[in-house]
Parts: structure tokens; C-alpha cells; sequence
């Protein structure tokens, strides 16, 4: 299994459906449908999977767990409620990293003009210094934007990763369902700790 190839006892998933549910796993295998996941459970990893969204691992010492940040995510607040949970169960944020994985970049991820009125609606008029203009369309920088999100929660700024490898045009070393139309599969990543 694949959270064993990486050193870890078992592993947590979900069905991804570009919301701001949040979920924590108790126990291995399946746990519905959300678009974040974390746990405190020694050995348990928790997997997500992605073909152009950013996916946000987050670990600390005794808490870890990963975001799924769709645009539809990232406006739901789906990374700021990670963390705020994480938290309340001991999650210190200036000890935790985090890692937003390859994914759509700034240079490629084209959306419509409501997806900016939506995230200044939601998020307020700040997220919009996360749109670059790309021809007659904007694209939403989710990099930036989680890596914001990550900061103001707490995390050190040396702490935050980002891979900045989009998967629409930085080859096809990861799947990209733009890139791809539709037919991609999915890669996966996982975050995981205690003893295994």
C-alpha cells in the first residue's frame, strides 16, 4: 500500500469535491466526502490526490493532515479551517510546516472573471493582489494565496514550502486535467508522523 512504501502504518482518504468540509481521522480507510483531513493518530497518514489542484500538507510534532485547495476550496476557507483545527487540538503553527504541492501555477490557471468576484466576496478585496491578468483572463495564483493563509495562521514564512511546479505546462511528470482534457489520473501525497 502506498502509505506503507512511505514508512507509515495505515492511511486516511476522502472523496474530494471541491468544498470547505474538514475532517478528522480517527481510524483508517474511508471517511466520506471533504476536502481536508488531518489527524493526531501515530502511524495513520492521510492521503489526498490531485491533477492541477493545490494539494497544502501540514505536520507538526503530534498533528498532521492536508488540504485539497480547489479555487472553490481556497474561497471556502478550506486551508484557514485545517489549521483552526489543527490548532484547537495542539497543533502549535510556529513548529508546523507546510508544503503546497505542484498544481496549477499563476502562469496557466485561467479562470472566469465570477471567480475573482467570488473570492473578493468571500475572502475579501485583499485576495485580489492572487490575480494576474493572463490575455482577456485573469488567473488566481493559489500558491499565493494558501501560502497567505498559512502565514497569517501562525506558520514561520521559512516554513512554508512551495513546489511552484505547475502542472499545466511543466511537463508530465504530473498529471494536469487541464493539460490533459479531462482524462488525467491522479497523483497522490501524504502526511503522516508519530511512530510507525
Amino acid at each position: 500500500m502506498l502509505v506503507e512504501a512511505v514508512g507509515l502504518q495505515d492511511g486516511a482518504w476522502v472523496q474530494q469535491v471541491h468544498g470547505g468540509r474538514v475532517l478528522r481521522a480517527e481510524e483508517a480507510g474511508y471517511l466520506g466526502e471533504a476536502d481536508a483531513v488531518w489527524t493526531t493518530q501515530s502511524g495513520l497518514g492521510v492521503v489526498g490526490r490531485s491533477a492541477d489542484c493545490p494539494l497544502i500538507l501540514i505536520a507538526g510534532p503530534s498533528c498532521w493532515g492536508f488540504a485539497h485547495a480547489s479555487w472553490r476550496s481556497t474561497v471556502a476557507g478550506i486551508t484557514a479551517t485545517l489549521i483552526g483545527d489543527m490548532v484547537a487540538a495542539g497543533l502549535e503553527p510556529e513548529q508546523a510546516t507546510a508544503i503546497i504541492c505542484p498544481s496549477a501555477g499563476p502562469c496557466c490557471y485561467e479562470v472566469g472573471p465570477e471567480v475573482k468576484t467570488a473570492a473578493i466576496a468571500d475572502l475579501g478585496p485583499g485576495i485580489a493582489d492572487c490575480f494576474v491578468q493572463l490575455g482577456e483572463r485573469p488567473a488566481f495564483d493559489l500558491w499565493r494565496a494558501n501560502a497567505g493563509v498559512l502565514e497569517a495562521a501562525g506558520l514561520p514564512a521559512q516554513r512554508i514550502f512551495v513546489s511552484g511546479h505547475c502542472t499545466i505546462c511543466g511537463g508530465e511528470e504530473y498529471p494536469s486535467h487541464r493539460r490533459q482534457h479531462g482524462q488525467a489520473g491522479r497523483f497522490a501525497a501524504i502526511s503522516g508522523g508519530g511512530d510507525s
